[in-house]
């Protein structure tokens, strides 16, 4: 109330002293600004004095990041994977609880009772409420209502009928159900809507604040075993390694007749869905002995915080925009701009197209609803092991049980780090003293072929020395030259690199104060991590399988080119055009043409199989290619496409280089092309060999893009590079200290691997 008051003093000061300007970023990647600009535009006509600054893109939550680490704050933000739970923990975010219980923008009823159920529970921590919903999206089974007219398949009310409608759609020839497997979240659905269905409120809630012995629970195991079934059994073959979008789109070509997601398809498929196609939404089935009402749903919102800026007044003026732009009738428009559902009650569902109006009425018909696992709330093990674990209890590769057991093993892990943040179990302490080892042991070895080097150039080099007469620079012309450029990198990569390191020497999560531990963090991933030692198996993978096709394939399209082959000009093109792309264009390319079903890459190799008469061939329709068990054999052929132009212009551009007087004094001699190729070409372009194999050691060992693009940005710790751990550990489980020190440790990597690659393929000088 105190906020509302101060809105109400900023209101008058603001006519008086002028402008006050709120500042607001959102994600514009899903809804994106247009929406709130207007509401901006409407608040400002009716608060003179008031301007609200609301801006954003799909990558603005890097930027609020930056300026959160930097304590420059907005005054309020609608970004996802920012340090909310630390920023709650350390006091700048506001409790709205309080000013929740005032009234709402029509002054008719409390806040906070305007919002659908389970709208503020997402952010809801120790009974207080710190994020406010705006919209709200609803996890649905959504159906082909024609085709179950036709067959005359009535609704499941309970699993038992889920699995027997289940099998009637099999029976017709179609695959019941199209889930995406590249994204855990959406097979994930169904263990949500089973277990609480089985455990309710009380059973949720134990889950998600790592009660011990929780997920031991028998009805979390059931749950398990029923996502288990329905995914092994009832989806549409290639599920593993289909994207979401593409479920989807199946769905909606009739390949299945069913489809998991949330209240987004509609606009996600925008322009996608056949004119007639009628598209239903029901609710999940339940267990006869359940505890939750048959009507919850489960839920998920985007919320806005607002920042404790210090400033009442501008807090005040915030928190009044938001009781704004929560407002029925905002509620009402943002309805009809983006067709997709509001947080705020009010809104009949004869508001939305006709597509979306199952989906309306499913809400509204909601006694009670849940929110989803908040990704952001859970600590870094449970987070890690929901994902790798659900892989494999969907897979098939372990039981219910065993993901039960695994569950609360990696609660009990954070428990003890959360009790103990000096916690570590030793796990690979023989890995680890080898690969300290092997780096000290290389580079004494680089120090002493260095040394050896320099003595045997001897006293002929040192006479080449005297002999040259290069002119010298005085100090001040040098400066001039160097200083501007020194300056910069100084600046630029060297002052940060060394503020890395020192972070990687500390606890830090960006918001609290910086905590010295030593050497723990590298200790914790050289001797305690699993992922680690998985996702640096993963880069030594991309380092050497790809070169392995890249070299000799770039190597023999550029000699064909050097010897003048037919097409030659056309040939450059083709081969260069895939480095025009980028790597998240060329990444995307190739992750629709992987599709398992109508993918180009199946489509073509079943073409082949049918033209051969091979029913191996013809077998891969619908083979999972970005299952994390196929990923990085998938990973070869774009790696291949992606470097071999490169590597051949580099190539050319050497031989082009070479005396042809060389090629034809050999060619007197009789020498064919292939020994020209092995005793003049590789001779001499074997320094740009050393360069061209630096480039794709450093390529390896820095993978990130495409993994974390073809894993849906949730990567399994079986498909973890590197690149990608670094990330998740940055801005997932924010551990900054952690991070930095396994940045280090790649840093220290890729300059061991490119010297010793350039050592060993380096040519010995010689001296007269």
């Amino acid at each position: 109330m105190r906020r509302l008051a101060a809105a109400l003093l900023g209101l008058a000061a603001a006519r008086v002293a002028g402008a006050v300007e709120l500042d607001i970023p959102v994600f514009a990647g899903g809804f994106g600004t247009e929406f709130y600009a207007h509401s901006a535009q409407a608040f400002e006509a009716l608060h003179p004095g008031v301007r609200v600054h609301v801006y954003g893109d799909p990558r603005v939550q890097d930027q609020v990041r930056v300026r959160v680490i930097d304590g420059h704050y907005p005054d309020a933000a609608c970004v996802g994977y920012v340090l909310w739970p630390e920023l709650i923990r350390a006091g700048k975010v506001i409790d709205l609880t309080d000013v929740l219980a005032g009234p709402n923008w029509e002054k008719d009823g409390a806040w906070g009772a305007t919002f659908l159920p389970g709208a503020l529970e997402n952010w809801r921590i120790g009974g207080r409420v710190y994020g406010l919903p705006v919209s709200y999206s609803c996890w649905t089974l959504f159906y082909n209502q024609a085709l179950f007219r036709e067959r005359r398949w009535s609704l499941p009310r309970t699993w038992d009928e889920f699995f027997a409608l289940c099998d009637r759609i099999r029976a017709a020839g179609i695959a019941p159900l199209s889930v995406p497997g590249t994204r855990w979240l959406y097979g994930d659905a169904f263990f949500r809507a089973a277990y609480y269905n089985l455990a309710g409120a009380a059973g949720w809630d134990a889950v998600n604040n790592l009660v011990p012995g929780a997920r031991l629970d028998p009805r979390y195991v059931r749950a398990a075993a029923l996502e288990q079934r329905v995914l092994r059994e009832d989806t549409l073959r290639g599920w593993e390694g289909e994207t979401h979008t593409g479920a989807e789109l199946a769905f909606l070509q009739g390949r299945a007749a069913m489809t998991v997601s949330g209240s987004w398809l509609t606009s996600e498929m925008a322009g996608k869905i056949p004119a007639d196609f009628e598209l239903g939404a029901m609710n999940f089935p339940v267990f006869p002995d359940g505890l939750a009402d048959p009507s919850t749903i489960q839920m998920g919102t985007d919320s806005f915080f607002v920042f404790a800026t210090g400033d009442p007044v501008r807090e005040g003026l915030t928190i009044d925009f938001l009781r704004f732009l929560t407002s029925r009738a905002q509620a009402a428009a943002l309805v009809r701009a983006f067709d997709s559902p509001s947080a705020v009650r009010g809104v009949a569902p004869s508001a939305y197209s006709p597509r979306m109006r199952p989906t309306a009425e499913l809400i509204e018909r909601a006694k009670a609803a849940f929110p989803m696992h908040n990704m952001m709330l859970m600590p870094p093990a449970v987070r890690q092991a929901i994902v790798d674990e659900s892989g494999r209890l969907t897979l098939g590769q372990i039981t219910p049980e065993e993901f039960s057991r695994r569950l609360e093993e990696a609660a009990a892990t954070d428990r003890a780090q959360a009790a103990d943040p000096g916690y570590l179990e030793l796990r690979h302490p023989v890995a680890g003293v080898l690969l300290l080892a092997g780096l000290a042991a290389l580079v004494l070895l680089l120090g002493w072929a260095a040394l050896a080097g320099r003595r045997a150039a001897g006293a002929g080099g040192a006479a080449l020395a005297r002999s040259a007469h290069f002119a010298r620079l005085r100090p001040g012309v040098a400066a001039s030259f160097v200083g501007p450029a020194l300056i910069l990198y100084g600046a630029l990569v060297v002052a940060p690199a060394l503020t890395a390191l020192g972070w990687s020497f500390t606890r830090w999560n960006g918001i609290s104060p910086r905590t010295w531990v030593g050497l723990f963090n590298f200790k914790s991933l050289l001797f305690g991590n699993d992922v680690f030692w998985l996702a640096l198996q993963h880069n030594l993978f991309l380092m050497i399988v790809p070169a392995l096709f890249v070299v000799p394939i770039a190597l023999g399209c550029a000699t064909l080119l050097h010897r003048g082959v037919w097409g030659g000009r056309v040939f450059r093109v083709v081969f260069l055009f895939p480095n025009l792309l980028g790597g998240i264009a060329a990444t995307l390319i190739w992750m629709s043409a992987y599709e398992p079903n109508g993918g180009l890459v199946n489509a073509g190799i079943t073409a082949v199989g049918r033209l051969l008469h091979s029913s191996r061939l013809a077998g891969f329709d619908g083979f999972p290619w970005l299952a994390s068990e196929h990923l990085y054999t998938a990973l070869i052929p774009i790696y291949v496409w992606m470097a071999c132009g490169f590597n051949l212009i580099l190539y050319l551009a050497a031989m082009e280089g070479i005396d042809p007087q060389l090629y034809e004094a050999a060619a007197l001699d009789g020498a064919s092309a292939w020994r020209q190729f092995f005793t003049i070409t590789l001779p001499l372009i074997r320094e740009v060999l050393a360069i061209s194999a630096v480039f794709l050691v450093i390529s390896g060992l820095n993978a990130f893009e495409m993994v974390w693009l073809l894993t849906s940005q949730y990567p399994t710790s079986s498909t973890h590079t590197l690149g990608t751990l670094l990330v998740t550990t940055m801005f997932q489980d924010l551990d900054i200290g952690r991070a930095t020190a396994l940045a280090v440790i790649l840093f220290v990597l890729v300059g061991a691997g490119s010297a010793a690659v350039l050592r060993g393929l380096r040519r010995e000088e010689t001296g007269a």
